[in-house]
């Protein structure tokens, strides 16, 4: 996948070992499963920020309930703790608060726009400016 929908995350995960389920061996995280534990990160943040939790860590905490994971060769196997989920969460708050910049050739953006815009706003495009203006005016 090109484009990571919780920059950081792969960086903290894929190395780990994790058997899912009594009945499946143990293997290492694959995309699908880091841009799963991205998107209910993102999920948990939500649910936390609305009061809709249903369990502790809610979405995060219902995507790993059977984990047993493995961070290193030779590490003793554990659950997932408080501990990951709040690093899961911290990743989708930065995510939130820092700009991200779109090189301007990977937009689709017509001749008219750009000459509406000024120079310097059209080279770079806030992706979640309206995210972090929403997320403040909630918190």
């Amino acid at each position: 996948m090109s484009f990571e929908m919780l920059p950081g995350l792969h960086d903290i995960v894929h190395r780990w070992v994790v058997k899912k389920d009594t009945s499946l061996m143990p293997q290492r995280l694959t995309e699908e499963d880091i841009n799963a534990l991205a998107k209910a990160s993102i999920e948990t943040l939500k649910q936390r920020a609305l009061g809709d939790l249903t369990l502790e860590w809610g979405s995060l905490q219902e995507l790993t309930s059977s984990w047993i994971v493995q961070r290193e060769r030779g590490q003793i196997p554990f659950s997932l703790t408080t501990e990951e989920f709040r690093s899961f969460i911290k990743l989708a708050l930065e995510g939130f608060l820092t700009p991200v910049r779109i090189p301007l050739e990977s937009q689709d953006i017509s001749e008219t726009i750009l000459e509406t815009r000024p120079e310097a706003e059209a080279l770079d495009v806030d992706a979640f400016r309206f995210a972090r203006e929403h997320l403040a005016r909630c918190l």
